[in-house]
């Protein structure tokens, strides 16, 4: 029994590196987006979630009102912190 499921686990495993073989000739790309990348967000709210956050509101408050899901309002905090995103006057 056990030697029919492991047959069975390379066929499926040759069957997805021939697939990824053939999408790749097609030029075809997956994996997610650049870093640094954000959707979605306008400078708008960016700006909203700076002012919040310096006046000490708290993440959860700020994600809510905004609109954005917290991991998101972490990562636009850092990337203005570091200065990826320019916040004009």
């Amino acid at each position: 029994m056990a030697s029919v499921a492991n047959y069975e686990i390379e066929v499926g495993s040759e069957r997805i590196r021939a697939g990824q073989a053939a999408a790749k000739a097609q030029g075809k790309k997956w994996g997610g987006s650049k870093k640094g990348v954000l959707h979605k967000h306008t400078k708008e709210q960016v700006r909203q979630i700076v002012k919040m956050k310096k006046n000490a509101e708290k993440i959860a408050v700020i994600s809510r009102m905004v609109g954005i899901n917290r991991p998101d309002i972490y990562r636009i905090l850092k990337s203005v912190e570091d200065g990826d995103i320019k916040l004009s006057a």
